[in-house]
């Protein structure tokens, strides 16, 4: 999956960043500055999955000395020439950072793909400071899109499959719910201190007609209740 990323009918994940994208980045860092506890003056960053760099080069523009994780060999050269920032290759299980490295490390629809990912995350959590902050953004297994998608799955006799197929598919090996994710932080030494739902931006979506304005309708319909928007939203400190 990852090595054909850049292939004919990938890009548009990593190319469709917009202002209201681009805002809700900066707002993800401005978060994540504000509960970190470390005393680091110049506060350092490490994006997993890192992608086209989007999240980085925020990330430089907010004064973090910014780097990545990257398995797509060609989106991480590319991100590398385009921001001069460290870009790493291997798989995160095969990193070897230094205990205590990183202030802020961030897992953008990432987390949702990994093996282990509780392995993975006590990895995560020797590497933050104490005081440092994780920032997950992954699917929310409570939002109402994936209650309708389910629910019109199991009312059609599961002949109904296209949202399912859509929403639920083999790339991504576990979801999550605010309390499962909570759960995981705590279990691996991490304070929750924010979670949150927000709907998936539109432009990030390769929809298109109906399913484009059913999709639209749904988030709108899940506006005013929290905990039923597309993505769950959480950042958890490293216990000093």
């Amino acid at each position: 999956m990852y090595e054909t990323y850049q292939n004919p009918g990938n890009d548009f994940y990593f190319e469709r960043i917009d202002e209201e994208v681009t805002s809700h980045l900066d707002s993800y860092l401005d978060s994540c500055r504000a509960y970190c506890m470390t005393s680091s003056r110049v506060l350092r960053l490490l994006d997993i999955g890192c992608g086209n760099g989007a999240l980085l080069s925020r990330a430089k523009k907010h004064g973090f000395v910014a780097e990545g994780i990257e398995t797509c060999t060609p989106l991480a050269e590319s991100v590398r020439k385009k921001l001069d920032c460290p870009v790493h290759t291997t798989l995160l299980s095969e990193c070897r950072f230094s205990a205590d490295t990183f202030d802020v490390v961030t897992m953008y629809d990432l987390i949702e793909h990994l093996q282990d990912p509780i392995q993975d995350l006590r990895r995560i959590q020797l590497w933050l400071k104490p005081g440092g902050v994780l920032f997950v953004l992954t699917p929310n297994d409570e939002a109402l899109l994936r209650r309708v998608a389910r629910l019109t799955f199991h009312a059609s006799f599961h002949s109904f499959q296209r949202p399912m197929r859509t929403l639920y598919y083999a790339h991504h090996l576990s979801y999550f719910t605010s309390r499962s994710l909570r759960s995981l932080f705590e279990g691996i030494g991490l304070d929750m201190v924010q979670a949150e739902t927000r709907n998936q931006e539109m432009a990030r979506l390769n929809l298109a007609g109906l399913d484009r304005l059913a999709v639209g309708l749904i988030f709108a319909a899940s506006r005013p209740f929290s905990g039923s928007r597309g993505k769950l939203l959480a950042w958890g400190r490293r216990r000093s």
